[in-house]
């Protein structure tokens, strides 16, 4: 016997019986209640409907979301390096070169490009290509 063998067993619980006189518990009215929209026959409110009121779906800006702190994160490939002509590399030597903008605090170096000299990393993001790369060519990561 499996769980997704199971039948269910069927209720016999019969459904509710509306407007069959007072002694049924729910005769009169229904169960809807006196008066107002929900007890009328077709009375429905849409859904997201407010009573009037500006729905929050209409309320709230229809655009995309931005990120605030991706304008300071930047990817950087691996041959961009090779061409900086420095072994210890770290973010403001980055900005001094002018690679990335002044603003940027985080950096990660992605695989993209050849490594043929070691280098010395300080302060930056790796990926795991680009560590195995690093390691291989004698470099070292901090």
């Amino acid at each position: 016997m499996s769980l997704n063998k199971i039948k269910s067993i069927e209720s016999n619980k019969s459904a509710k019986r509306i407007g069959r006189g007072s002694a049924s518990g729910s005769g009169k009215t229904s169960g809807r209640g006196h008066k107002g929209q929900k007890a009328r026959s077709g009375g429905k409110v849409r859904p997201g409907f407010e009573g009037g009121q500006m729905p929050i779906q209409q309320r709230l800006p229809k655009f995309g979301f931005t990120s605030r702190q991706a304008p300071l994160k930047c990817h950087i490939k691996v041959g961009d390096l090779e061409k900086i002509g420095s072994e210890e590399i770290d973010i403001e030597l980055l900005k001094s070169k002018k690679i990335i903008k002044n603003k940027i605090t985080e950096v990660k170096i992605i695989s993209g490009g050849e490594l043929t000299k070691p280098l010395k990393l300080k302060g930056l993001k790796v990926s795991k290509s680009v560590k195995e790369l690093i390691a291989n060519n004698g470099g070292e990561i901090n």
